[in-house]
């Protein structure tokens, strides 16, 4: 059941992402952005399984980097799977997964990865700085 619970905490945070990255890339490089009902599903979806992707960072046996680049080759893979039909039919634009959308991709990834390390790291040193707290306390 713990595991249930995990799932679908991973796969709320995709969608959470998903869906923030889409309005914001739509606002900042468009001037306006489509989140009709089956848009937001589509990318709903799209984030759900990135989210739920990211259950590779928790294999013990795989080196963070070879997940991390795992975790992104999937992130590339769902993109393609995803975006390709949401531009066709939605926006009447052939979606080209070229250079330019791999690196575009890559670099809206490593943002989110950078602002997720920040928010662990904060998390840890929180947790540290109440540690010490009790433990000054206890003496």
């Amino acid at each position: 059941m713990r595991w249930l619970i995990e799932l679908l905490q991973r796969m709320i945070i995709g969608i959470e992402i998903g869906i923030t990255c889409y309005v914001w890339i739509g606002v900042t490089c468009y001037s306006s952005v489509k989140l009709t009902l089956p848009i937001a599903t589509d990318i709903s979806l799209m984030g759900a399984v990135i989210g739920i992707a990211t259950i590779v960072f928790r294999i013990p046996q795989l080196n963070y980097y070879f997940a991390f680049l795992i975790h992104y080759l999937i992130v590339l893979a769902a993109s393609w799977i995803f975006l390709k039909p949401i531009y066709k039919v939605y926006y009447g634009i052939n979606y080209q997964f070229n250079f330019q959308s791999i690196l575009f991709i890559a670099v809206v990834y490593l943002i989110i990865q950078l602002v997720i390390r920040f928010m662990q790291i904060n998390e840890v040193q929180r947790v540290n700085r109440r540690l010490k707290q009790k433990q000054k306390n206890n003496h």
